[in-house]
C-alpha cells in the first residue's frame, strides 16, 4: 500500500513538472518577439540580393575606408547588419545552395561548382514563396548559378540563358554578365509585377575575376580594381533604391543583402577563392531592410551563417519554415542586436580534394577561436589574431580538442538524411562544354580517395596558383608558356591529373589534336573513370576527321566496366557524323536508359528522324526535348527543319530566329533562315541572315554564293558577285555544291559582255555537274 501511495505521489509530482515545463515553454514563445504582430495582416514583397566574392571587410558600413560604397551603406543604415556572418564554402553555387535551402553543404550535397545539381527533394525558399502565391523570379549574373544545376527550383522566371557557345574565350570568370544588364532585366520584370506580392532573387556576379569595371570605376580604383568591381555594383543597388522608392514599394518590401563568399586577394597566398577557408574568402556582408522604424540602423556582432538566411526570411514574411532547415531565424536579433550568445559557423572546401585529389578543408568557428580541419589542424584566436596568422594548434591543446568534438558532434547530428548526388546526371551537352572550362578541370571521384593519405592543401598552394595562371595563360592564347610552367608542374608532382588535363586543353584549344590526345591519356590513366578525358579524346579524333577512331576508343573504354551516360550519348554523335544511324539511335537510346532527362538525346534522336522522313518520331522526341530544356542549343534549330518539311515556312522562320538569339554563332541556322527569306521573296532580310552568316563563320562557302546570286538577280554589283563566287570556290565547298559557283560565274561574265569566260565557266560547271 505504500508503494502505491508513493507511485501516486511520484505521478503527481511528474504531472506539475510537465505542467511547470508546459507553462515555461508557453511563456517562452509568447515572449519570443517576433514579426507577426509588426506585420499584421499584410504580405510584405521580399527582395534577396546576392553579391558574389564580396567580402565584408571592403565595404565602407563594415569599417573598409578606401572604398565608396553609398548605396549598401545607407542599407545598413536603415536596417540591420550583421557584423559576423560566415559563409559555409568560398564557392559560388554550394554557397547559393546553402542559402536557398538553409541547410549545410554536407546535407545538401552541393560541394562544388559545374559538377553537382541540387536535389530537388529540398524545399527551396523560392518554393515556400511560390507555394504562398508569391510571383517569384531569378535573375542571374553568373554561368555557375545556370538553372541546369537546380536553383532554378520554385522560379516563375528564372533569367540565366548562358550558352558558352557565345563567349569565344571559355572560362567560367568570362560566362556572366554585369550588374547593369542583371539590373535592368529584373527592374523590367519588377515593373511589370509591382501590383504583386514577389519575391525576387539579383545575383550581381561583378567582384569576381577578371577584375574589370567599368567607367567611371576603372579609373577610380585603377590600383585595385576589386574595389572597382564592388563600387560598380553599388551604383547598380542604387537603381534599385530608386525603382523601389519611385515605385512605393519601400513600405511594403523587405529587403536582403548577402554575399555569397569572399575573396582571399593573395592573402595566406591564395589569389581568389575556392582553396582554403580563411576568414577573408568566408567573412561577408549580410543586411536585413525592412519598413519597420525600430529596426533601423541595428548591427548584431553575434557569429551567424549563410544557412540562417531562409529561416529568418521565412519568419519575416509569415511563411512556414521547411523541416529540412538547419539554419536559425535572426529575427531575435532584430529584436535584441547587442545580444552575443556563443553561436557556432561551419565552413568547408572540397575543391582542393576534387579536383587534385588532396584533402579537403572543413572549419568550425565561434567568436573566438577557429578549428581548421585539415591533414594537420589549424586553431586561430580571431581575437586577437583576425589575420589568421599565428597556428595555436600546437599550444592551445584543451580548445582544439573542444572544438573538435563539437564540430564532430555538428557534423554527425546535420548529416543525417544527407543528399548523395550524382553529376553525372548533367546533360551531356553541359558536360562536353565543361570539359573545355579549365576552372572545372576534371573531377576526382571522392570515393575513391577515401582511407588513403591526401595532401595537406596549405603545402600544395604554390602548385594550385601556378597551374592557375598556366591555365589562364593558355586560355589567352599563350599556349607555348603555359604549357612550359605546367610541365615544371609536373616535374615535381607528376601524379597531379589534371596538370596533364590542362595542357591536353590548351593544345586542343590550339588544334593540336594528336598532342592533345597523348596528355588526355596520361591523365586518364591516372583518373581511368575521368569520363571527360575520354570525350576529349574521341572529340580530338573527331577534329582530326576520324570519329571512327573516336568511336572505336570509347567502345573499348566502356569494355573496361565503365558506364556513363555521357559516352553512349557521346556513341550517338560519333555514329551520327558517321552517317551510321540506326547505331546513333541506340546509343541515345541507351543514354536515356541511364538518364531519362537527357533532352541532348532526345533532340539527337529527332534529327535523325528528321532525316528520314519520319515525321511523327521526330515530333515525339521535338515535344521530349522541349518539356526538358526549351534552350537547348540546336533543339530550335531541329525544330526549324521540322517545321519546314511540314511545310510551315513562316514558323520555321520563327524558329531559326528562336536558334539564334540562344546561340549567336549558329551559322547553319542564319543560313538556313536567309533560303527561307529568299523563298519567302524578303530579300533585304536574305541579304542580312547571309551577311551575318558571313561574319560568323567567313570560311562557309555557300554563304559567298548566295550573296553573289543575290547582286545577280538585282542586277547591280557583279563585279562583287564576281569577288564572292571566286571567294566560294577558294573555300573549297562540298563537291555537290560547287557547280554553282561556276555557273553563277558564267551567268555573271554573259552580264558583263564577256561570252568567252562565260562559257568557260558554263563548260566547267557542266563537267563538274555530270562527274557526280
Amino acid at each position: 500500500m505504500l508503494k502505491h501511495k508513493r507511485r501516486l505521489a511520484l505521478a503527481g509530482g511528474g504531472i506539475i513538472i510537465l505542467i511547470a515545463v508546459s507553462l515555461t515553454v508557453l511563456l517562452i514563445r509568447q515572449t519570443r518577439p517576433g514579426f507577426a504582430g509588426l506585420r499584421g495582416e499584410k504580405d510584405f514583397n521580399v527582395i534577396l540580393v546576392t553579391l558574389d566574392t564580396t567580402r565584408a571587410d571592403r565595404i565602407g558600413c563594415y569599417g573598409f575606408s578606401r572604398i565608396e560604397t553609398p548605396v549598401i551603406d545607407g542599407f545598413a543604415a536603415r536596417g540591420v547588419k550583421f557584423e559576423n556572418c560566415i559563409a559555409q564554402t568560398p564557392l559560388t553555387l554550394p554557397s547559393h545552395s546553402s542559402i536557398f535551402t538553409g541547410t549545410q553543404p554536407f546535407f545538401h550535397g552541393v560541394r562544388d561548382n559545374g559538377g553537382f545539381i541540387l536535389p530537388e527533394e529540398l524545399t527551396t525558399m523560392a518554393e515556400v514563396f511560390k507555394g504562398s502565391g508569391y510571383a517569384t523570379a531569378a535573375f542571374i549574373g553568373a554561368y555557375v548559378l545556370d538553372s541546369k544545376w537546380g536553383l532554378n527550383q520554385g522560379f516563375d522566371y528564372y533569367y540565366d540563358r548562358f550558352d558558352l557557345s557565345k563567349f569565344e574565350k571559355i572560362s567560367l570568370g568570362t560566362v556572366q554578365r554585369p550588374a547593369n544588364e542583371v539590373m535592368d532585366e529584373a527592374l523590367r520584370w519588377l515593373g511589370e509585377n509591382k501590383g504583386s506580392k514577389f519575391f525576387t532573387w539579383i545575383h550581381l556576379y561583378d567582384p569576381h575575376t577578371p577584375y574589370e569595371p567599368p567607367p567611371p570605376f576603372a579609373e577610380k580604383y585603377a590600383k585595385n580594381p576589386y574595389l572597382g568591381e564592388i563600387a560598380f555594383v553599388d551604383s547598380q543597388l542604387a537603381r534599385l533604391g530608386r525603382f523601389l522608392q519611385e515605385n512605393d514599394l519601400i513600405e511594403r518590401s523587405f529587403l536582403v543583402i548577402a554575399g555569397d563568399h569572399g575573396e582571399s586577394l593573395g592573402e595566406h597566398r591564395e589569389a581568389t577563392h575556392g582553396f582554403f577557408i580563411y576568414q577573408e574568402a568566408l567573412h561577408v556582408p549580410l543586411i536585413f531592410v525592412t519598413p519597420i522604424s525600430r529596426f533601423k540602423g541595428l548591427s548584431a556582432p553575434a557569429v551567424v551563417s549563410l544557412v540562417d538566411v531562409m529561416p529568418t526570411v521565412l519568419e519575416m514574411a509569415g511563411l512556414p519554415v521547411p523541416p529540412q532547415v538547419q539554419g536559425e531565424s535572426l529575427v531575435p536579433f532584430f529584436f535584441r542586436p547587442a545580444e552575443d550568445p556563443d553561436r557556432y559557423a561551419y565552413s568547408e572546401t572540397y575543391y582542393p580534394r576534387f579536383h587534385y585529389g588532396w584533402s579537403e578543408l572543413r572549419g568550425f568557428q565561434n567568436k573566438r577561436y577557429k578549428l581548421i580541419i585539415a591533414p594537420q589542424k589549424e586553431l586561430y584566436d580571431l581575437t586577437s589574431d583576425a589575420d589568421e596568422t599565428r597556428d595555436l594548434a600546437s599550444v592551445e591543446t584543451d580548445v582544439l580538442a573542444r572544438l573538435d568534438a563539437a564540430a564532430a558532434k555538428f557534423i554527425g547530428k546535420h548529416s543525417q538524411n544527407a543528399h548523395e548526388l550524382d553529376f553525372r546526371k548533367i546533360d551531356p551537352e553541359t558536360r562536353e562544354k565543361l570539359a573545355a572550362l579549365g576552372y572545372i578541370g576534371s573531377f576526382t571521384d571522392s570515393k575513391k580517395l577515401e582511407g588513403k593519405t591526401l595532401a595537406n592543401p596549405k603545402e600544395k598552394i604554390v602548385v594550385f596558383n601556378e597551374l592557375s595562371r598556366a591555365r589562364e595563360m593558355g586560355m589567352d592564347g599563350q599556349a607555348d608558356a603555359a604549357i612550359a610552367i605546367i610541365q615544371s608542374i609536373i616535374a615535381t608532382d607528376p601524379e597531379i591529373s589534371d596538370a596533364y588535363f590542362s595542357i591536353g586543353n590548351i593544345l586542343f584549344k590550339a588544334r593540336k589534336f594528336k598532342e592533345a590526345i597523348s596528355y588526355f591519356e596520361q591523365a586518364l590513366a591516372r583518373k581511368p573513370d575521368d569520363t571527360f578525358c575520354v570525350m576529349n579524346i574521341a572529340n580530338s579524333y573527331l577534329n582530326m576527321g576520324r570519329p571512327g577512331e573516336g568511336e572505336a576508343f570509347v567502345i573499348e573504354y566502356l569494355k573496361k566496366g565503365f558506364s556513363d551516360p555521357q559516352l553512349y550519348f557521346l556513341l550517338g554523335t560519333l555514329t551520327f557524323l558517321q552517317k551510321k544511324y540506326d547505331d546513333a539511335l541506340k546509343y541515345y537510346d541507351e543514354c536515356l536508359s541511364f538518364n531519362s532527362d537527357s533532352a541532348a538525346s532526345h533532340n539527337a534522336m529527332a534529327a535523325v528522324f528528321i532525316l528520314r522522313d519520319d515525321l511523327p518520331s521526330a515530333e515525339k522526341h521535338l515535344a521530349s526535348a522541349m518539356a526538358i530544356s526549351p534552350n537547348l542549343i540546336n533543339l530550335n534549330y531541329n525544330r526549324a527543319e521540322f517545321l519546314e518539311k511540314q511545310g510551315k515556312s513562316q514558323e520555321a522562320a520563327e524558329a531559326y530566329r528562336r536558334e539564334l538569339a540562344l546561340s549567336p554563332y549558329h551559322f547553319k541556322a542564319s543560313f538556313n533562315l536567309a533560303r527561307l527569306c529568299r523563298m519567302m521573296g524578303q530579300v533585304d532580310d536574305e541579304e542580312r541572315y547571309l551577311r551575318l552568316t558571313m561574319q560568323i563563320n567567313p570560311d562557309f562557302p555557300l554563304s559567298y554564293f548566295y550573296l553573289a546570286r543575290l547582286y545577280l538577280n538585282r542586277g547591280q554589283d557583279f563585279e562583287e558577285a564576281i569577288r564572292l563566287t571566286n571567294r566560294g570556290i577558294e573555300l573549297r565547298p562540298d563537291p555537290k555544291d560547287l557547280p554553282l559557283g561556276y555557273f553563277l560565274l558564267a551567268d555573271l561574265y554573259d552580264r558583263l559582255g564577256n561570252a568567252q569566260r562565260a562559257a568557260e565557266y558554263a563548260r566547267k560547271g557542266q563537267e563538274l555537274a555530270r562527274a557526280r
